[in-house]
């Protein structure tokens, strides 16, 4: 998969794992560390397996840039960024206590109920349903294995051509 490095603004990775709960407004109280390396505006999509993932805007626009190199017409390209960017949203930020508000879309898409797991993965940050992360511990090949198969695919698909 695409692969967008920290740098720039956001030198240092995201590391960790935190427990964390979701408010009845849907906002979630990020440690300042993570905030601080998410930066002030950051994107959230729901990643390849089905957890939800924030970006650093630059991390996420490397992406992007990368994504954006192969020709509009490309049709691995074209599902691609429907798998990916397709649940996107960005400008993102955090609130005065350090909580951001997680849209309802990717709460649905990912099913996050009132307990949550953020998970640093260097370039990014995972945000899962603290069960849905006890199901991919226990079956870490075969969680999300359909999604994951249907975007690797259309990856495969973008770069060939």
């Amino acid at each position: 998969m695409l692969q967008g490095g920290v740098s720039g603004s956001n030198p240092k990775p995201l590391l960790g794992t935190d427990e964390a709960t979701i408010d009845e407004k849907g906002r979630i109280l990020i440690g300042k560390k993570k905030r601080e390396r998410l930066g002030e505006n950051f994107v959230m999509a729901l990643g390849e397996v089905g957890c939800l993932v924030a970006y650093p805007e630059e991390t996420w626009e490397k992406l992007y840039a990368e994504i954006m190199q192969f020709s509009g017409i490309n049709q691995g390209r074209q599902q691609y960024t429907r798998l990916m960017l397709g649940t996107a949203d960005d400008e993102l930020s955090f609130d005065a206590q350090g909580r951001v508000v997680v849209p309802s879309k990717l709460r649905k898409l990912a099913r996050l109920d009132k307990e949550v797991v953020l998970v640093g993965c260097g370039d990014r940050l995972e945000i899962w349903d603290k069960d849905e992360w006890r199901q991919y511990n226990e079956y870490p090949d075969s969680y999300g294995f359909q999604r994951r198969e249907t975007i690797e695919k259309a990856y495969v698909q973008m770069v060939a051509r």
